[in-house]
C-alpha cells in the first residue's frame, strides 16, 4: 500500500474523522484582499477535545497523534533534537530531481 497526500484523500480523511465521533466544522478565511487569498480551516470537537488544521489530512493527522501521545504530545528535549537531525541531514533535489550535494 502506498499513499500520498493529494485530491483523493481529503474527504476518506474528513469520513475517518467523522467515524472518530468527531463534530467537524470548516470555514474559510480571507487571508490577502489584494491578491484575494482564502485559507480553509477544519476543526474538530468532541467533549473537551479540540483539534484545528487547514486540510482533513492535518486535522486527522493531529487527532492520531494525540491518540497515540495523549495529554503530554509535545515532543522532548531529545525528540526535538532527533528531529531536527532527521530533517537537517534528509536528501534535497532541485526541480529536475537531481539530488543537491551541498546541502
Amino acid at each position: 500500500m502506498k499513499i500520498r497526500i493529494a485530491g483523493n484523500t481529503a474527504s476518506p480523511c474528513y469520513f475517518a474523522i467523522k467515524s472518530k465521533g468527531y463534530e467537524i466544522e470548516v470555514y474559510s478565511y480571507l487571508e490577502s484582499k489584494e491578491n484575494e487569498e482564502w485559507l480553509d480551516y477544519y476543526n474538530a470537537k468532541k467533549d473537551d477535545l479540540f483539534f484545528s488544521a487547514t486540510s482533513p489530512e492535518e486535522l486527522l493527522g493531529l487527532i492520531c497523534m494525540w491518540e497515540i501521545r495523549g495529554d503530554n504530545w509535545r515532543a522532548t528535549k531529545e525528540e526535538a533534537v532527533i528531529y531536527r537531525e532527521v530533517r537537517y541531514s534528509a536528501p534535497t533535489y532541485d526541480e529536475d530531481g537531481n539530488l543537491l550535494e551541498d546541502n
